[in-house]
């Protein structure tokens, strides 16, 4: 399925990253049904029919499965980059670790992410606020600067993007929630991205280790 809103030049970021769109296309089979697999969704639009509702559905877990894993990736990487900078008092400190933070998430995601269509960028930016409580826009002022965030933001805005958007579980992203959520369960399969750099790999068993951790303490 071709992205309606297109551009010859599209400025996107997302991660402090600039990406470049020359009219990217998603393959979403318009022709193909989907019963949802038997799946009761949560009753969202009123006014939709059951075939919109389906359309509806069939594309939000199409894309959320296609950046799933790099928003896994990416929220451990923040995370870990949080925690490491919660120990510093030094604004010096602070800046140097930023700019070497800003570098690792260049070198796990640099070419990958400039080929990202401008949907698959957007359902990215609200799984990473899911995870980490951050929206694109305070993640690029804090990496690279509030006058770049700035800037970003106002090219976006311009192209219909919006860097400073959040997520919205219970309202209109509860089709997204609900296709993380069988993911996370075992119920829905999603495109698997192996971690590159070491940065990554840390990142990962440190956030594995805290979900089980929390699992834990919810069980008793």
């Amino acid at each position: 399925m071709e992205i309606k809103n297109k551009f010859l030049f599209v400025p996107f970021i997302i991660l402090g990253l600039s990406i470049s769109s020359y009219s990217q296309k998603d393959s979403l089979n318009e022709g193909v049904y989907d019963s949802i697999s038997g799946v009761i969704l949560p009753y969202y639009e009123i006014i939709a029919s059951n075939k919109d509702y389906l359309k509806k559905w069939r594309r939000t877990k199409y894309f959320v499965q296609s950046v799933y894993d790099y928003a896994v990736i990416s929220s451990a990487m923040l995370n870990a980059f949080e925690d490491t900078l919660s120990n510093f008092s030094s604004s010096r400190k602070r800046k140097k670790y930023l700019s070497k933070a800003n570098k690792q998430l260049k070198k796990e995601f640099g070419s990958e992410i400039r080929n990202m269509s401008i949907t698959r960028g957007n359902y990215l930016m609200k799984l990473i606020y899911r995870n980490t409580g951050l929206t694109t826009y305070e993640i690029i002022k804090k990496y690279r600067g509030a006058g770049k965030a700035f800037w970003f933001q106002a090219l976006c805005v311009v192209n219909g993007q919006d860097l400073k958007q959040t997520y919205k579980p219970n309202e209109e992203d509860v089709l997204i929630e609900k296709a993380v959520e069988l993911i996370e369960s075992g119920k829905l399969t999603y495109s698997k991205r192996e971690p590159i750099s070491e940065e990554a790999k840390k990142a990962l068993k440190k956030a594995e280790k805290k979900k089980k951790k929390e699992k834990k303490k919810k069980a008793n």
